[in-house]
């Protein structure tokens, strides 16, 4: 079997037999044997995905891999460099969470449930990133926004209720909205295959034809793919969802799906858009937004995980604005006349390109580290409560060293990985900034400055709130001396798997942040492979000097904003009584999720529906009395019964006069039953039941053919 169809499949299978075997079982040791189990799968996932990588490196390439007749279009596999790379990581990820798992999961009663719905977000992620079109990358996506939906659930509490139906109800959303986006694009393209879709889009461009069409199925698109990415503004379920889920869920929620929703969001800007300055304008305001409210929610949190799921956000708004200075700096290529200004342009486009895709595998690892470390934390204090874990790292090397390296690889410190990402993503705009022609720019120079100056204070963000993690886990000391005697004499506190877990993720960041030009720059330059327009994307790359005064100025900047944001947000407004702990500052009204989201869609929705629905309703009665009064006159009965019908009237009458016969006859005194009234009691009661089922049917029906109404009207207007 080929092997991308192999790694696609194979977790299905495994899930399958792993819940069809074990599912019965309740001993430990039935458990431990599954996560071993599991444990294999994953590594036979990552052997699996690693040889069309080696293969590939070696000079093979490969052919689309399809599965016809599912879902009438088949589903299609294809290898480039990205997605052999996401896979490799992807595959990683389950591997050392499955580890990680083996002793966080050991005392849980869904255990064999969680390993089934792991494996199955697995396969169907494996789909995502190997997917040949919208259509096998919508049908796996829907997948496993199910599947990952019963990680949010699977605590079964009030809680993980509550988070799980926000997620839940923000994915079935995003995924009507990205099949309507679907089928606008099929409309305009007549295709749904990647290059194909390029080709396309380019063609409507060159002819200088509307692309409203085009836009309005980008924008559908982008809010299922940005709901998974945690984009603002349907962030919404990330915080929650985050905190409920278990730590090893968590961990691949945040390193790996929502590498999924960039991905979809990468495909949607490279393929359908290709090149338009409007929409790469309106990815950078999404991506500003994004990094800057995920980097303030951060800092005001006095919760553990949540600062690194508002973390999560924060991060996926930098590569967000990495994408789209990759689009901006395309469309400036594409525009210039001038070969010299060409080449400049070409070589800062090639350090938007790396910069974005090093972000999202530096981004990947360092919260692979962080949410382990924070599911041991949770597993020794049984809370993520700043003030709960405050002094939990004290006399622990192991948990000091990994826990450091992927704070500060994250916060862009020199010579750990998240600087060297930053540092490109950085230098394309401050480039991109200088290159510009003010006369047919999108912005002026000044707006791009602004762009640099929230670019420079949201790494100082993410330097605040990984810094106030770091204290109170390892400088300060909690407030109850018993409680952090207890904290410093737990030596066993995790187990050596889990150990290994972590070390495996921590390892490579101080690697590529030492030697980006030996091990960064050439993990970009395989990775960031376009399906389309190769020679656009696959430009001359000058050598960057990282080290240089100008590089790293930048980053000094953030980390004077890291400390300045710390003192006077952490340390006065959160902190201000040492004894008191630390306090949320957060204002609650603006909880989007609970006073916009969730009021309009579960309160706002239903009434304005149910007021439009009643309104209809009313119509339609008042139209029916109308033509009865007038064209269907009733014709009015000969005489009308006080009650019941001529049929319970006959019937009832008859009953009455058979029974005074029968006690006539056996000499027995006769008292009347009133068999009339009793029948016609009943008769009303039938029919009265009949109209309330045939109001209900007719409601719906006329709900129905309302839908059906609109969406003709809608065909109507795309074709």
């Amino acid at each position: 079997m080929n092997m991308i169809l192999f790694a696609v499949i194979f977790p299905f299978v495994i899930g399958l037999l792993v819940w069809f075997v074990f599912r019965s079982g309740k001993s430990d040791q039935g458990k431990r044997f599954a996560s071993v189990c599991v444990i294999l799968a994953a590594a036979v996932e990552l052997a699996a995905v690693l040889v069309p990588l080696i293969q590939n490196l070696n000079g093979a390439t490969f052919e689309t891999v399809s599965l016809a007749g599912i879902g009438g279009q088949g589903l299609h596999f294809l290898y480039t460099g990205f997605r052999g790379s996401f896979a490799v990581l992807t595959a990683f990820a389950w591997f050392v969470t499955f580890l990680f798992s083996k002793e966080y999961m050991k005392n849980d009663t869904h255990v064999i449930r969680y390993d089934l719905f792991n494996l199955f977000t697995l396969g169907a992620t494996m789909g995502i990133f190997y997917a040949a079109d919208l259509f096998t990358l919508f049908f796996f996506f829907e997948i496993m926004s199910f599947t990952s939906f019963m990680w949010v659930a699977h605590r079964q509490t009030k809680e993980s209720a509550y988070a799980a139906g926000t997620y839940l109800g923000i994915a079935i959303a995003g995924g009507m909205a990205i099949l309507m986006g679907l089928f606008i694009a099929y409309n305009q393209l007549g295709t749904l295959t990647f290059g194909e879709l390029y080709n396309g889009a380019a063609a409507k461009i060159q002819a200088g034809e509307d692309l409203t069409w085009l836009y309005v199925a980008a924008g559908c698109m982008f809010v299922g793919f940005g709901a998974k990415a945690s984009a603002f503004p349907v962030h919404v379920w990330l915080p929650q969802s985050y905190t409920q889920a278990p730590a090893p869920a968590t961990a691949l929620l945040s390193a790996i799906l929502s590498k999924t929703g960039v991905f979809g969001i990468l495909l949607v800007s490279l393929e359908i858009l290709p090149m338009q300055s409007g929409w790469g304008v309106f990815i950078l305001l999404v991506g500003l937004t994004t990094m800057v409210l995920g980097g303030i929610r951060g800092v005001m949190s006095n919760n553990f995980k949540t600062t690194l799921a508002y973390s999560s956000m924060s991060q996926i708004g930098f590569i967000l604005v990495g994408m789209a200075m990759q689009i901006l700096l395309a469309q400036m290529m594409t525009v210039s006349t001038d070969a010299e200004l060409s080449r400049e342009v070409s070589n800062v486009f090639s350090m938007a390109v790396n910069g974005t895709y090093l972000h999202m595998l530096n981004h990947s690892l360092v919260k692979l580290v962080l949410f382990m470390i924070a599911g041991i934390i949770f597993a020794q204090v049984g809370s993520y409560d700043l003030n709960r874990v405050r002094g939990f790292g004290h006399k622990k090397p192991f948990l000091l060293v990994t826990f450091t390296l992927a704070v500060a690889g994250v916060g862009g410190i020199p010579l750990l990985n998240g600087y060297v990402s930053k540092t490109l993503l950085h230098e394309s705009i401050v480039e991109y900034t200088a290159l510009m022609d003010p006369a047919t720019a999108v912005a002026s120079p000044m707006a791009f400055r602004i762009v640099e100056y929230l670019f420079l204070f949201s790494g100082g963000l993410t330097v605040a709130y990984m810094t106030k993690l770091f204290i109170v886990l390892f400088v300060e000391k909690n407030c109850d001396e018993k409680l952090q005697s207890e904290y410093e004499s737990k030596k066993a506190y995790a187990s050596v798997l889990s150990k290994i877990a972590i070390g495996l993720c921590a390892l490579p960041i101080p690697f590529i942040g030492l030697f980006p030009g030996a091990v960064a720059d050439p993990i970009a330059r395989y990775g960031f492979v376009h399906s389309g327009a190769r020679e656009l994307w696959a430009v001359d790359q000058e050598e960057v000097f990282y080290f240089s005064v100008k590089n790293l100025s930048g980053a000094l900047v953030s980390i004077v904003v890291g400390a300045i944001v710390y003192i006077l947000i952490v340390r006065l407004l959160m902190l201000r009584k040492k004894e008191e702990g630390y306090r949320g500052i957060f204002p609650a009204w603006l909880d989007m999720e609970r006073y916009v989201y969730r009021a309009v869609l579960y309160k706002g929705a239903t009434v304005g529906l149910g007021i439009i629905s009643r309104i209809l309703d009313s119509m339609v009665d008042t139209i029916v009395v109308i033509l009865r009064k007038t064209v269907y006159s009733d014709r009015p009965l000969p005489y009308e019964l006080p009650e019941g019908n001529y049929f319970t009237h006959s019937l009832g009458r008859t009953i009455e006069r058979v029974r005074r016969l029968y006690c006539t006859i056996m000499k027995k005194d006769y008292e009347p039953k009133n068999y009339e009234h009793k029948l016609a009691i009943k008769s009303t009661e039938f029919f009265e039941s009949g109209r309330i089922i045939e109001r209900s049917l007719s409601f719906g029906l006329f709900m129905f053919c309302l839908g059906l109404g609109l969406t003709m009207i809608y065909l109507f207007m795309v074709n």
